[in-house]
Formats: structure tokens, C-alpha cells, sequence
């Protein structure tokens, strides 16, 4: 006989994004071990043949883990399951299983580099991932920018440094005004509407507080401007990284003392 359900206190909103906030920290973390165990079978020769197993493993479970996740997400959506407030659904474990795969397609094809790379990535991933659900949602767009901006500048620097690849300098400062042209038109329309929108028929009301569009609008201007004088100021790259990085921990001091 099946077991009842009766008695049995749904999980709270709270405690359901406490439990995604600490899984992914979890998964992003065992994701890094993962790699590390990875790295340390491709740089040898006696195991290198055992590192591209491991890639075929993970990238078999991956492929295993998506068409899973594509049919809880049919299930889901005809209504068979009910995937709200649950870990395990359609969309998080396809979205996992997406990312599995192209990291091992990518290492597989380019070797040990792009580990180096995940090492950065994930654990940010999972940073980010606690401030979209802990902090106002204007320093999760602050956060972004800031994020953006700093990566960039970086690209900048590797790209004048190397002869073939100059022009990805300009796209990267391209990308950046672009990036900020687009979030000034977001910014000033949801100013207009006073903070809300509609999604799907819902009206969204994002809660933004009396400075956030002064500082959606600032952010993004003073980072454009950082990565420009990057690329035309090379002497003074670290200057600019070390304003971008003051920057954000200033507002993220001043956001986590709000939090108070």
C-alpha cells in the first residue's frame, strides 16, 4: 500500500532555496575535486588513457542525466509530476547533465586547459548562485556586471599580450557596451514602470530599492570604462582590475549590511 501523505508538512519556501543554495555549493565542489582527479590522470603519460576513460564515463553519465531530465520535464509538463519545490526535476537535472557534457566535450577536445578554467568557474557559479537568493536583486545585476567586466579585462590583457590575437580586445570591449547599452534601456524602462513587468501573463515586481536604478546605471558606465582603459591604457590594467574589484566589495559590504 502506498504511504499516506497525511500529517506531512510541506517544505517552506525558505527552507527549499536554503536546500538549492547548499546543493549547489555541494555540486560545484565535488565538480572541482572531479577535475582535480581529472587533471592530475591527463598530465601523465603512464595515465593519460585512464584520464580519457574518465571523460567518457562522465560524459556517458551526462548524456544518461539529460535524457533522464528531459523526461521528468514531460512528465512535469503534462502534469503527471508535480515539479515544484523538488531538487530532483526536469529542469535541474537537465540543466546539470547540459553542463556535464560540455565541459567534458570541451576538455576532451582542448585537454587540460579549459580544467584550469572550470577550477574559477564553478566555484563562482555557486557565489552567484547565493547572491541571487540572498541579496536585493539589484546586486545580483551589480554582481554581473562587475563579473563581466573584470573577466574582460583579463580577455583584454591576454589578447594584447599575444600577436594573433589583438582584434579580441576590441570585441571584448565591444561586448561590454553592448552589454551596457542594453541594460540602460532595461533599467530606464523598468524605471517607468516602477520596477515591474509581465511574464507569462504574471506581473513581476522586482522590489527594487530608492538608489537601484542609480546604481544599475553607474555600474555598468564605470565598467565599461575600466575595460576601455585596459585596452588603450595597457600600463594600467591592474589599476583598473583593483577599481572593479574595490568597487564590488564595496557594494557588497554595503548590500550585506542591509541584510542586517
Amino acid at each position: 500500500m502506498a504511504k499516506s501523505n497525511v500529517g506531512k508538512k510541506p517544505i517552506s519556501e525558505e527552507e527549499y532555496t536554503t536546500n538549492k543554495v547548499l546543493t549547489v555549493f555541494s555540486i560545484c565542489l565535488l565538480g572541482v575535486l572531479v577535475l582535480m582527479v581529472l587533471q592530475r590522470l591527463l598530465n601523465y603519460g603512464s595515465t593519460v588513457m585512464a584520464g580519457f576513460m574518465m571523460i567518457k564515463i562522465l560524459l556517458g553519465i551526462g548524456i544518461v542525466g539529460a535524457l533522464w531530465g528531459i523526461w521528468l520535464l514531460a512528465r512535469e509538463l503534462s502534469g503527471k509530476r508535480s515539479g515544484a519545490r523538488r531538487l530532483i526535476c526536469g529542469r535541474n537535472v537537465l540543466i546539470v547533465s547540459i553542463v556535464i557534457i560540455l565541459s567534458m566535450s570541451v576538455i576532451n577536445y582542448l585537454g587540460i586547459q579549459p580544467i584550469k578554467v572550470l577550477y574559477v568557474v564553478l566555484p563562482v557559479l555557486a557565489v552567484y548562485y547565493l547572491v541571487y537568493h540572498s541579496y536585493a536583486p539589484e546586486f545580483f545585476l551589480i554582481a554581473v556586471d562587475s563579473g563581466v567586466a573584470l573577466g574582460l579585462m583579463w580577455v583584454v590583457h591576454r589578447a594584447l599580450a599575444s600577436s594573433n590575437f589583438g582584434s579580441l580586445a576590441y570585441a571584448a570591449l565591444g561586448a561590454m557596451a553592448v552589454l551596457t547599452v542594453i541594460q540602460l534601456i532595461c533599467v530606464w524602462t523598468l524605471h517607468g514602470k516602477k520596477g515591474k513587468f509581465k511574464f507569462r501573463g504574471k506581473t513581476v515586481d522586482l522590489q527594487f530599492s530608492r538608489n537601484a536604478y542609480t546604481m544599475l546605471t553607474v555600474t555598468p558606465l564605470l565598467m565599461t570604462v575600466l575595460v576601455a582603459v585596459t585596452l588603450f591604457v595597457p600600463a594600467c590594467m591592474l589599476v583598473a582590475l583593483g577599481v572593479g574589484a574595490a568597487y564590488l566589495f564595496i557594494t557588497a559590504v554595503y548590500y550585506t549590511v542591509k541584510l542586517m
